[in-house]
């Protein structure tokens, strides 16, 4: 008899698709239904669109709806503080805000009720059980609770493991946690593992005697990379297989499981996935091979529900039959389809980046470059190498230098190496400034 169950929630993790189908569709149009009586920000879309409720009757009419950016968020926040007119329920019954980097000064906020707490834990419950983690999972948690957007804590609680937090850049606490407290399990960026094994070398210590089991990675795609891949499970002797969420919709909604042919969808009745062409946003089948943007509609939000969320994630359709039983598709994520970075799984936009540096003017032009001399994941690796132009007449670059890189570390959080270039030195351009500029291609 097996030690435990095969699946956090078999009854949706196995769904036939005609049973798939029922659940996702019912789901929709509640939750359609809830966003049309309830949510300003939906209505005014719908209204400039032409848009009527009756015009929807199910999934087959889930392309009508427009689209939502994420710039639309940001704007709403900031004309309706705090949380904006896309937030449906009162302040007082939102439990958790998280916050993300955003373009000014403002970050952009998510606001979560008791009940979205409930089903992001659900949904995150079941990517850790899909990854390897179980009630004997014994799981140091390197990133401090509730700074980004997930369920890590909640999620490894609730299904029974241990979580044991450390805190960001605590190595040697860290690996306290696998010497004297027995932890087996990690949560991590694709990136960490190879960046902790150095730092294990330096202390004399083999990556293999600390017992570590399984590494699940999230926040940047890079763990289905076969040489990423070998090298952290020869390197620890464990597996090492990667989930996926989005912060503004779920901290968790996709995870890979042990036959490593790309990541689950397990947010049955939570999340409705769509993939679109990034160029004419039509939607493309979901089979093997389908490559495009992925696309999300909350079926089960009752702060902030999303219509056809943009995320700008570019994924791959890997697999629609797995030998687990799971009957969610599975994907891999390939890139962005826009310039956005993730570095040590937060969201860098470019644009955030350029406002932080023009806050600094006159000793700063406000033009910015940056610079990745390697293929993500590994050029997003920190620090960030960034040509900043200064200001005419700016004398102390070394202060300067200082100044930006302490700035952009407190508002974007994440490291980064300013090099101050002469103004007027960056390239120019007539209609959208490119903001990053890819090395490794230039190179090849």
């Amino acid at each position: 008899m097996a030690e435990y169950q095969t699946y956090w929630n078999s009854k949706q993790e196995t769904l036939s698709a005609k049973e798939y189908r029922v659940v996702q569709e019912k789901a929709f149009l509640n939750e359609l239904d809830y966003v049309w009586k309830n949510s300003a920000f939906y209505l005014q879309k719908f209204t400039e669109t032409g848009l009527e409720l009756n015009d929807i009757k199910g999934l087959d009419d889930l392309h009508k709806p427009p689209f939502t950016e994420k710039t639309e968020l940001r704007d709403s926040q900031i004309n309706h503080p705090p949380l904006g007119s896309h937030a449906i329920v009162p302040l007082e019954k939102v439990s958790r805000v998280y916050s993300t980097s955003g373009t000014t000064d403002r970050p952009t906020y998510i606001g979560l009720t008791q009940h979205d707490i409930k089903i992001w834990r659900e949904s995150a419950s079941r990517a850790l059980w899909t990854g390897g983690f179980r009630p004997k999972s014994i799981v140091p948690l390197i990133v401090a609770p509730y700074l980004i957007a997930d369920s890590y804590t909640d999620a490894i609680e609730n299904i029974g493991a241990t979580c044991l937090p450390t805190g960001v850049g605590a190595t040697d606490r860290l690996i306290g946690a696998f010497q004297n407290i027995g932890a087996n399990a990690l949560l991590a960026t694709s990136s960490f593992p190879m960046h902790f094994a150095r730092s294990l070398k330096k202390r004399g210590i083999e990556p293999e005697s600390l017992g570590l089991k399984i590494i699940l990675a999230g926040g940047e795609p890079g763990a289905s990379i076969p040489a990423i891949r070998h090298k952290v499970e020869e390197t620890f002797g464990c597996i090492f297989l990667e989930m996926m969420g989005n912060g503004d919709m779920a901290g968790e909604i996709w995870s890979e499981c042990r036959h490593k042919r790309g990541m689950h969808f397990v947010a049955q009745g939570i999340v409705q996935p769509e993939i679109i062409n990034p160029g004419t946003g039509e939607p493309l089948e979901i089979r093997e091979g389908t490559q495009g943007e992925l696309i999300y509609t909350s079926l089960e939000r009752e702060c902030m529900p999303l219509i056809r969320f943009r995320t700008r994630d570019h994924v791959v359709v890997t697999q629609t039959d797995c030998e687990c039983g799971r009957t969610g598709f599975g994907i891999r994520c390939i890139g962005r389809t826009d310039d956005m970075l993730i570095v040590q799984g937060v969201n860098v936009y470019p644009s955030a980046v350029r406002d932080v540096v023009s806050s600094l003017v006159p000793n700063t032009t406000g033009a910015i470059e940056i610079q990745l001399d390697k293929q993500p994941p590994e050029g997003w690796e920190p620090p960030i190498h960034i040509k900043v132009e200064h200001g005419q007449g700016t004398d102390d670059l070394l202060k300067l230098k200082q100044k930006a890189e302490a700035l952009i570390r407190e508002k974007l959080i994440f490291r980064a190496d300013v090099e101050l270039v002469a103004p007027n030195s960056l390239p120019k351009f007539e209609y959208k400034a490119k903001l990053v500029r890819k090395l490794y291609e230039e190179k090849s």
